[in-house]
Formats: structure tokens, sequence, C-alpha cells
């Protein structure tokens, strides 16, 4: 339908257009959401961050034990990944992803994507992180259980490392000051060079 003021868009224009994905990994504690805002706000690109989808899903369907909030967790991944196609346009993806199963979800997207690794040794991270437990400004459905030491014994007790995906790694030292930039300037190249490769 058209009318007035009512225009129609060319074919080209209805192509879906490429998108490409900065997904920024690292373990919790790492400084993933403070790297994945600063690059956003740099590179003027949306950001979705599973904690913040999983939180609204607490707001509405409640918290519970170490079982309820993984699922929960495990859907807030899937919204994420839903969310691609519909986006038009270069978006930063921050979450804490799971070797193994996080590189399956991501190629199933079949977009070409950065990779942005927060590197922290984890006894700084866990520092940070029992810090950022008692903070009261953090979502309340993060219950004492789900942070613990047994919950969280299995992203202590390994070696971080990237995320095995086919595409450019960029490696951040976030226990300094990081010039973020430099960092978004890198990572601009970067996706410039996938796009000159479609």
């Amino acid at each position: 339908m058209s009318g007035p003021g009512l225009r129609l868009p060319d074919a080209a224009v209805c192509k879906n257009p490429i998108v490409s994905l900065i997904v920024v990994s690292g373990i919790p504690g790492s400084g993933k959401t403070t790297i994945a805002r600063h690059l956003g706000g740099h590179l003027g690109v949306p950001i979705i961050s599973k904690d913040t989808i999983k939180e609204a899903m607490m707001d509405e369907l409640g918290t519970s034990d170490i079982a309820w909030v993984s699922r929960l967790s495990r859907a807030a991944h899937l919204v994420m990944y839903a969310l691609v196609p519909d986006l038009g346009a270069t978006a930063i993806l921050e979450a804490h992803f799971h070797h193994g199963v996080a590189e399956q979800d991501l190629v199933r997207l079949r977009q070409p994507m950065v990779q942005v690794l927060c590197r922290c040794p984890v006894e700084i991270a866990w520092e940070r992180y029992q810090r950022r437990r008692e903070d009261p400004s953090r979502h309340p459905g993060h219950l004492a259980e789900h942070q613990d030491d047994n919950a969280t014994r299995a992203w202590r007790s390994s070696e971080p490392r990237p995320l095995q995906l086919d595409g450019p790694l960029v490696e951040v030292d976030t226990t300094v000051r990081v010039d973020v930039i430099a960092l978004a300037a890198r990572v601009s190249r970067e996706l410039d060079r996938l796009q000159r490769r479609i």
C-alpha cells in the first residue's frame, strides 16, 4: 500500500544488510560489560548484553535456585542470538560465553564477527566479582547461592581462553587502564577487513 508521504523502498534496500558482530568475551569480573559499553559508545553500535536480558526475565519470572537461574541464563543467551537477524547493522554481543556451546550458537548466526577477549587473571577477576556481589545496586535476583564458591568454581578453576571462532581476535588486558579509543579503532579496522572479504 502506498499513499501521500509514503515511499516504498527500492528492491536493493529491502535486501538484508550484512551484519557484523563484535563478540565481547571473558570470564566474570574481567571487565566485559565496561569494555562493551565503551566500545558501543565510541563505535556508535548497539549492545546486546545477556545479563540485561536475564535480569529482565528475573523481574517477570522471579529468581530461585541455581538450576532455575542456569535455565534463565541459557534462555537469555538464546534471546540474544535470536535478536541478531533483525538488527540490520553491526552490534556488540556481551556475555560470559561458555566454551563448547557458544561457538556452535554463534556459528549458526552465519555473520562475520570480531572477538574482543577481556584478559584478566582469575584471582583478580574473582576479587572484582566479590566486590560486585556486595554492590547494593546489583540486581536482587542474583542471590548469594548463585555467586558463592560452589557456583563459581567452574570458571575459577580453568584458564581463561578465547572462544574458538573463525574471525579476528582482539585481546585486551583489563588489569591496566584500557585505551578505549585505540581499541575502538582496532576493532573498526578488523570489521572493515571482514567486510572487504565478503
